[in-house]
């Protein structure tokens, strides 16, 4: 399998090439082209496979991710039935594409809604990320992914990685996604003042040593800008 990245960091595009037999799993709608001798096998974008329990429970972490963590509902693998398949795919909103390497070491925690697609032998666990995300206004689940592989994550604006060592603070809408020995918790960007007068609202605090990914926009703050023009 080969993934090459395009048309970063404005519009990125994963663009997918399979050999025969090999598959991706990607977000409901990310598809933007393929190749022929690909199938698509669509499920719930769940853990669970075979059996009515396990059935159930991919239905239900589903619903979870669809509801409460602003992903789609449903996702699809596309498997190649042949050599040098291709798969093209890209985020809905304008942004950057990042492939990362997972060794079966690895746990990358991402924002729920920047997971665009991921390689067999990946595995994506839906955490709670506490009361007080839920009330930061960009949702209240992670996703862990772990295991071996390929992960693929997307962004609103392009994404940028920063090396924490200590304390590092992030704005809630720009987190893309985080790994290594680091807690997080909620903080306000400075006193109260600040914090209603400013804009900032609220962070996420980093302590520790990992790295962390970026995004450069706020679709929360395109959605607050767009707003008040729309015809009422």
């Amino acid at each position: 399998m080969q993934i090459e990245l395009e048309s970063r960091p404005s519009f990125g595009m994963a663009v997918v090439t399979l050999q025969s037999g090999e598959e991706i799993t990607a977000e409901s709608g990310a598809m933007v082209a393929m190749s022929p001798q690909v199938s698509v096998d669509t499920t719930f974008n769940g853990t669970g496979s075979g059996g009515l329990m396990d059935f159930l429970q991919a239905a239900f972490v589903g619903l979870v991710r669809k509801f409460l963590a602003g992903e789609t509902m449903f996702v699809n693998t596309f498997k190649a039935t042949g050599a040098d398949q291709q798969v093209m795919l890209a985020p809905a909103m304008s942004g950057d594409v990042v492939s990362i390497s997972l060794d079966g070491q690895r746990e990358i925690t991402v924002q729920a809604g920047s997971y665009l697609a991921s390689t067999k032998g990946i595995k994506e666990d839906l955490i709670w990320g506490g009361f007080s995300m839920l009330f930061s206004g960009e949702g209240a689940f992670f996703l862990k992914c772990s295991g071996s592989g390929e992960l693929i994550i997307n962004s609103y604006g392009a994404i940028e990685k920063v090396e924490v060592d200590g304390s590092y603070r992030v704005d809630t809408g720009h987190v893309v996604a985080f790994e290594g020995d680091l807690r997080y918790a909620i903080k306000k960007a400075g006193g109260w003042t600040a914090s209603v007068l400013s804009g900032e609202g609220l962070v996420l605090e980093f302590t520790g040593k990992g790295t962390v990914w970026l995004q450069t926009r706020n679709l929360s703050a395109l959605v607050g800008w767009i707003s008040p023009h729309l015809p009422s």
